[in-house]
């Protein structure tokens, strides 16, 4: 058996499968861990810890788009010192910079592709180790087959152009099949990348393990495989193709194998109240308690937050998302909830004892967005669909179940039940429930596909931020300048890093701007 060796990937995995659930979450992995990868038991512990995949790290989506608020004025009341969007390294995402990101230090390539090693190991192993089943083995190659096409999909969605008639020959990814360093890492197609995400999809979709709690916990498994997480991640995949009748047909299998969603009436609450001194008064910060969490942990409270098909993170290390005046009109600061308990209004007090109130998008602590399937994306998709085929008052009925959990039950029933009369007003209303459900996490590949489809009348279009010229090292407050993400600008995908490119020898090929 080929040897290969994975460093702090098992020993928080050996404990689930041993049944010391209680423990699951408390002990972190060690770099000292290092297994040689010779049983089922192996492969399994690599599979069950949680923190091989969890986590995206996503500045290229998270701050280029209109959710992000990056303008001169708000500038003026925070600065760099205090308020992160504002830093040059932060700056060169949110206005698109495709000389300076490729510079930065990009932990999205890097990170996306560990997780396909670790795909790639399993495949490798599943047929010579020790003490598994046939069926464990063809279980077991199923997932990794899942986490590759998952994995690969995320970084298509970063580094290369939409899928679309046209651009079949245009840029994809390198398309790691092995462990081998050796392996050719020239670029393939889009039409190949694409391809060989969908063979991996078609085998990840005989998954049929449903999605449970771990046993006298109240933790869902969801961070390994299931059937609900497969058929959600097919619907999202085929959604982004503008292949509605896909992406419908996996919606409903994903909402039958796992439909729980989290009532903000009954089961979202505050965090015990922050109290700061600024500026000669006090303020009071009141944060969910989903926010209850400190620097590089993982809760409880995430593993039991019910909507998660799949439990992936989206996270960037600016730990401020500061949300634009196009985001924050979109809600219904009466009545609807996700306002009350995702934005802050005073953030800057709490993080920078700053004397301004300035607020920001939180969820998961300062930087944790959902990003794996959920209930809500499947009853949004599920609703978009019904609404493009022409099934209006069904695409209503679908996108007001999740607003029934969603608006405060005070509200009259026409706040919260949203109507449409034709299609185009069905979509236009369906959109903007998904940017309010889902900022800064999904509407970067929302503007990809809306800019790129078949229909005019959900165009994105061009947008703009108004702001200071800057480079990496400073920001030139003399020289103001307009940026602007177009249409179908190739900027909506973004650059490789350098350092990937120079340890390719140059195999590696940069985007086409």
């Amino acid at each position: 058996m080929k040897k290969i060796f994975i460093l702090s990937a098992l020993l928080t995995a050996s404990l689930l499968m041993s049944g010391c659930v209680d423990k699951f979450l408390d002990v972190k992995p060690s770099k000292s861990t290092t297994v040689v990868i010779e049983t089922g038991e192996h492969l399994y512990a690599l599979l069950n810890n949680y923190n091989n995949f969890y986590l995206a790290y996503s500045p290229w989506m998270i701050n280029g788009t209109d959710d992000l608020e990056c303008s001169t004025a708000t500038y003026a009341i925070t600065g760099s010192n205090y308020c992160d969007v504002y830093l040059p390294s932060i700056l060169c995402y949110a206005t698109w910079n495709t000389d300076l990101v490729p510079k930065q230090s990009d932990w999205t390539w890097g990170s996306e592709y560990t997780k396909i090693f670790y795909a790639n190991a399993i495949l490798e192993n599943a047929d010579k180790v020790s003490g598994l089943t046939d069926s464990e083995r063809e279980s077991i190659k199923r997932e990794a087959r899942f986490i590759r096409a998952y994995d690969l999909w995320y970084l298509a969605q970063t580094y290369c152009l939409p899928y679309i008639s046209g651009n079949e020959d245009k840029q994809g990814l390198v398309l790691k099949t092995s462990t081998q360093f050796d392996e050719p890492l020239k670029r393939a197609t889009l039409k190949e990348t694409y391809d060989f995400i969908e063979a991996d999809l078609a085998e990840a979709l005989k998954i049929d393990t449903p999605l449970e709690k771990i046993p006298g916990t109240q933790r869902w498994r969801s961070f390994r495989a299931s059937k609900a997480a497969v058929n959600g991640f097919a619907a999202r995949y085929y959604f982004y193709l503008n292949d509605y009748t896909n992406a419908l047909k996996y919606a409903d299998l994903a909402l039958a194998a796992h439909s729980d969603l989290v009532d903000y009436n009954t089961e979202m609450s505050y965090m015990n109240p922050v109290t700061v001194n600024v500026g000669g008064r006090t303020e009071t910060i009141l944060l969910p308690y989903t926010f209850n969490s400190g620097y590089g942990k993982v809760n409880d409270f995430m593993f039991e937050w019910k909507e998660f098909m799949y439990f992936r993170m989206e996270e960037d290390h600016n730990w401020w998302y500061l949300p634009s005046e196009s985001l924050t009109s979109l809600y219904d600061q009466t009545y609807d909830l996700r306002f009350k308990y995702h934005f802050i209004p005073n953030y800057s007090c709490y993080v920078k004892s700053m004397d301004a109130r300035v607020p920001a998008y939180v969820f998961f602590w300062k930087d944790r967005l959902p990003g794996g399937p959920t209930t809500p994306e499947m009853l949004l998709i599920k609703a978009e669909c019904e609404a493009r085929a022409g099934n209006v008052s069904a695409a209503m009925a679908t996108v007001n179940r999740l607003r029934a959990v969603r608006m405060d039950k005070s509200a009259p029933a026409s706040v919260i039940n949203l109507t449409a009369s034709s299609k185009e007003e069905a979509v236009k209303k369906i959109l903007e429930e998904r940017r309010r459900e889902m900022p800064f996490a999904k509407r970067l590949w929302d503007i990809r596909r809306l800019n790129y489809n078949s229909d005019s009348f959900d165009d994105v279009g061009d947008i703009t931020k108004t702001f200071y010229d800057f480079d990496l090292n400073n920001i030139n407050k003399s020289v103001t300048k307009t940026y602007t993400l177009g249409k179908n600008d190739p900027k909506i995908a973004c650059p490789i890093p350098e350092t990937e490119i120079v340890a390719s020898d140059g195999v590696i090929e940069q985007n086409r701007y």
